[in-house]
């Protein structure tokens, strides 16, 4: 299978890294005389941040689209409408009036914090070394996640192209192996035929006589 390519498919999409890098909570430009026009709405399809405004005034209401929300002067984002699109397994939650709530970006720690990721005894978040409340995760945020996961994409990218080189080169000599087995295969078939026409053909007869007939006995006279 010379040649063979395996398309590993990058497990971040383009809308989740405009999500982390946008700035919410800005005036938006198409609706500044309008009160509460803060930019904490992002539209999956459009891949972009606008107001609740846009919602009712443009084609955003018919889109898959998520809500902002403040914890702490930080983004964060209801997991239940988060969790339809992006796997949020392994991230640390927060409630906030009484949902479940998770941090868009790494929050900023303190020098003492940072070495937290240093000791056994406590939960660290596997990228940036925040302390995290709960055992089973391994994440303080989406952003610290995706970054772990474009690793081990790279990692497994890399593993799987070196994996295609070998095999072509292996399969490179198995062809010319085959095909040098196969003509030593034909010319010994060819000999072997030509051998046995020229002594079927060189062979002396034999000569074959004929058999006479019964011989009838005279009647008595």
């Amino acid at each position: 299978m010379v040649g063979c390519k395996i398309q590993v498919k990058e497990r971040t999409p383009e809308w989740i890294k405009n999500l982390l890098n946008s700035k919410f909570f800005e005036s938006c430009d198409n609706h500044r005389e309008v009160r509460r026009n803060e930019k904490n709405m992002f539209c999956i399809d459009c891949n972009l941040c606008f107001c609740k405004h846009c919602v009712n005034s443009s084609v955003h209401c018919f889109h898959e689209w998520l809500q902002i929300c403040k914890y702490v002067y930080h983004d964060v984002i209801r997991l239940q409408e988060i969790q339809k699109h992006l796997n949020c397994s392994a991230i640390q939650t927060y409630k906030i009036n009484g949902e479940k709530a998770i941090h868009l970006n790494p929050r900023p720690q303190s020098k003492d914090s940072k070495t937290s990721k240093l000791r056994g005894s406590v939960v660290a978040c596997e990228a940036c070394g925040r302390h995290l409340q709960d055992l089973p995760n391994r994440f303080c945020s989406i952003a610290c996640k995706v970054s772990i996961d474009a690793d081990i994409y790279k990692q497994r990218k890399n593993v799987i192209s070196t994996q295609i080189t070998k095999f072509d080169h292996l399969s490179t000599k198995e062809s010319c192996y085959t095909n040098e087995n196969e003509s030593c295969i034909s010319l010994t078939e060819s000999s072997e035929v030509i051998q046995t026409w020229c002594s079927s053909a060189l062979k002396p007869k034999k000569n074959l006589h004929k058999r006479k007939g019964i011989p009838w006995r005279a009647p008595l006279c």
